[in-house]
């Protein structure tokens, strides 16, 4: 009988002891929560940042990457956005082994905007020409150098 008591007294002392490790465990567990939720809701400002950083950053390597492949296939091809996205996908695809789908207009608009692509209609289609370098430099410098007003 004392056998028994002693085993139930020790069966209780330890589920005691488990089921304060967990309440504390559970407590500090709360405390990191909320502790992370404040910091998120303190910078969300900054999250959105990020995002439209990021999301910027993204596009002007694809218009990066679109320029170069067209700066590479030359004048005597006729590259149209839908050849100049196909082109894009597969340099990635062979170079990196990823398939992608790439929105290639706001790209080429990024491009035609800052004057480093021309369009052309050619048999019923746009044809896309990148600008020489050295003619595209001279256009990124002046665009500088109007937003920042020295011309």
């Amino acid at each position: 009988m004392l056998d028994v008591i002693a085993v139930s007294a020790l069966i209780i002392y330890i589920t005691r002891v488990v089921l304060g490790y967990k309440q504390t465990w559970d407590r500090y567990q709360l405390l990191v929560n909320r502790t992370l939720y404040e910091k998120t809701l303190a910078s969300g400002f900054g999250s959105v940042h990020f995002l439209l950083d990021a999301s910027e950053q993204q596009q002007y390597k694809e218009a990066i990457l679109a320029y170069a492949l067209l700066l590479q296939s030359g004048s005597d091809k006729v590259n149209c956005r839908w050849t100049v996205g196909n082109t894009c996908e597969r340099f990635i695809h062979e170079k990196f082994k990823e398939k992608i789908e790439m929105p290639v207009d706001k790209a080429m608009d990024t491009l035609l905007r800052l004057g480093l692509v021309t369009e052309q209609p050619f048999d019923g289609y746009l044809k896309l020409q990148a600008v020489p370098c050295v003619k595209a430099y001279k256009a990124l410098e002046q665009r500088w150098n109007s937003l920042i007003g020295l011309g």
